[in-house]
């Protein structure tokens, strides 16, 4: 009777301990995506003239030809692979007096003492994009963010990658604008172009 007792308490226990095992039994399937990464795209621009790249305009002795306008073209190309706007602005503009002679002393009497040149406020500049006129302003000293200004209220410009500008510089001299308060001066700026990333539904 005790064996019988024994072995049914036995078999209840096997059984409890099989439907615990049988709760915890599941299916499982695996997948794994590998070399996940992030990378960054690049952003580079190149400005060239005449296959120099970054090339500037240097006009000595205005005049001394009847040269008294002319211009440059730049290409400008974005190098790199993600898209950007184009933005220029001058900057660093610089009248510079170099001296006072006799002549420009007469008709300047304060050029002794005046370091600043007048020969900005008789220079015209314009810029094109592409054959376009897009600014234009005088280079006197106070006309110095008047390009950025102008640039910045265009039409966002946008580079593809490998896609190109052609940048226009045409400058000119009011022959009527100026006397002898410009002897001997002279003015230098910087052309500043920019890419600047473009994301879209921004700039």
């Amino acid at each position: 009777m005790n064996k019988k007792v024994l072995f049914s308490v036995l078999l209840i226990i096997l059984v409890t301990g099989v439907a615990v095992f049988g709760t915890d039994a599941y299916f499982t399937a695996n997948r794994t995506t590998s070399a996940n990464k992030f990378s960054a795209g690049t952003m580079d621009l190149d400005v060239s003239s005449n296959g120099n790249k970054l090339e500037p305009f240097v006009i000595d002795n205005i005049g001394i030809s009847s040269e008294l306008s002319g211009e440059k073209t730049w290409v400008v190309r974005n190098s790199g692979t993600l898209p950007g706007r184009l933005l220029l602005r001058l900057q660093n503009l610089e009248n510079t007096d170099n001296g006072c002679n006799d002549q420009e002393a007469f008709a300047e009497p304060a050029c002794a003492v005046d370091d600043e040149g007048e020969l900005g406020k008789a220079i015209s500049l314009k810029i094109s994009l592409n054959g376009n006129e897009v600014a234009q302003s005088l280079l006197g000293s106070d006309q110095a963010d008047l390009f950025g200004t102008k640039w910045n209220q265009l039409t966002p410009i946008v580079l593809a990658a490998g896609e190109e500008a052609n940048i226009t510089a045409h400058w000119s001299v009011d022959q009527s604008a100026y006397g002898n308060e410009v002897q001997s001066d002279s003015v230098r700026f910087d052309l500043n172009f920019r890419l600047v990333q473009k994301i879209d539904g921004e700039l």
